[in-house]
């Protein structure tokens, strides 16, 4: 008799298509597609375009820590639905933009406030309440779908802006969110297990279909009283400035080194295609290998790729280093979403998590519009391109500053203290038993 899948597989899977179609992957993945035809519509200069960017996960890193104690409260699925629903209806008002930068900030602003809920913020603590051992591995096969939504959607918006223009492009979007992507979320996704006997892997739950209210974990003040909190925020802010900008950025470097626009477009699904295959790999190692030197191994490869790109390296060569690029976008949202749960627990998981993940993105936010005014300069993109690899390789040194897991995580096979001890702001006594 055949066992049957794991229902959390699925949900992650499904989690997957969720975050392939969230605001991240859409702003990352096609705003430079639709960047030139607007232009050249509206006569807007790149570097004023670009604020949007910086508006967005402004917004967003503001509101997302408010977003994921939402999230905690009353649970990621009603935030998830409610979230998706406002996407599709700031994308389709695209449709109606006329030439007015200030209209066009309002929408990202907004898209930014409402569609906080659509990213890793509330699907990463849905895949952390559903997996514990395998928890890396699970958020790895969730976050691949930014990847496969990076690599369709600009192929996919590039192909409707050549037959209809950009703003077919984004009705059809909003069409396939609202019409495929939300019911599906809507039908397959659970808070936790135990609303269906589990516990997390799949463990039959002996508590019954009761859902815990003291998951283990640290406080969300408890937390930003501590030193390691800022230094994660710092590390990955530095880490969203460069590895966003390069991906914002791609295809108008691509194009301005001669590159036809749909070439560019798939310059940047190799991005994306990269990162499928980088958070496979990570959440992979994350089960098995210390996080933060994980972290460290990934940013190798973008360091090389930025490199290639500032010495002006064209044609194949260019793609190659944006999949180097692509492998540690890929790696280093996985790092963060699991870092967070073993540091923190996941007591306060989604506001804690919503911090780092708000500074991430807005590091990516500052960093597009910052690359796009210094590529204005004499330079072209070189300074900018040199400037992100020095940022990356400052990134690698912080992370050699975070310590072992608190014994209390599932994590504690990984140089974890194994003295019994208590930690501030902890919701039960620390334990060398990651069981208890």
């Amino acid at each position: 008799m055949r066992t049957p899948i794991f229902r959390g597989w699925w949900i992650a899977v499904v989690s997957g298509l969720g975050l392939g179609c969230s605001i991240a992957t859409l702003v990352a993945s096609t705003f430079g597609v639709y960047l030139g035809p607007m232009r050249a519509e509206f006569g807007w200069r790149a570097s004023d375009a670009y604020l949007a960017t910086a508006l967005v996960t402004g917004v967003s890193a503001l509101l997302a820590p408010l977003v994921g104690t939402l999230v905690d409260r009353i649970g990621a699925r009603r935030v998830i639905l409610w979230s998706f629903t406002a996407v599709v209806a700031i994308l389709a008002s695209f449709y109606f933009l006329e030439n007015s930068l200030p209209a066009f900030y309002l929408r990202f602003v907004v898209l930014g406030a409402f569609g906080i809920g659509t990213t890793h913020v509330a699907f990463a603590r849905v895949i952390s309440m559903w997996f514990d051992r395998r928890r890396g591995l699970a958020l790895g096969v969730a976050l691949t779908g930014v990847g496969l939504g990076g690599v369709l959607w600009p192929l996919f918006c590039q192909r409707v802006i050549d037959l209809a223009g950009w703003r077919i492009a984004y009705l059809a979007q909003a069409l396939v969110i609202g019409l495929i992507v939300l019911p599906l979320l809507a039908f397959v996704i659970r808070d936790t297990p135990q609303s269906f006997g589990l516990a997390p892997d799949g463990r039959s739950s002996a508590g019954g279909a009761s859902v815990r209210a003291d998951h283990p974990g640290m406080t969300l003040l408890a937390a930003v009283r501590g030193s390691r909190y800022w230094l994660l925020i710092v590390t990955f802010f530095l880490m969203g400035l460069a590895l966003q900008s390069i991906m914002l950025h791609l295809v108008p470097l691509l194009i301005a080194r001669g590159v036809p626009p749909m070439r560019a477009a798939f310059g940047q699904s190799l991005i994306f295609g990269a990162l499928i295959f980088g958070r496979l790999a990570s959440g992979f190692l994350l089960d098995r290998w210390f996080a933060p030197r994980v972290a460290i191994a990934f940013l190798v490869a973008p360091v090389i790729g930025i490199v290639m790109l500032a010495l002006g390296m064209g044609g194949n060569a260019a793609f190659v280093a944006a999949i180097l690029v692509g492998l540690a976008a890929g790696g280093e949202v996985d790092v963060l979403a699991y870092l967070a749960g073993r540091y923190y627990g996941l007591r306060h998981y989604s506001a804690i998590y919503g911090g780092f993940y708000g500074l991430y993105t807005f590091g990516g936010g500052f960093g597009g519009p910052l690359t796009a005014r210094i590529a204005e300069g004499p330079g072209g993109y070189a300074p900018a391109l040199w400037l992100n690899a020095g940022i990356l390789i400052v990134a690698c040194v912080l992370l050699t500053r975070l310590g072992p897991f608190p014994s209390w995580s599932a994590g504690d096979y990984f140089q974890a203290p194994k003295q019994n001890q208590r930690t501030p702001g902890a919701s039960r006594p620390v334990s060398a038993d990651p069981t208890a």
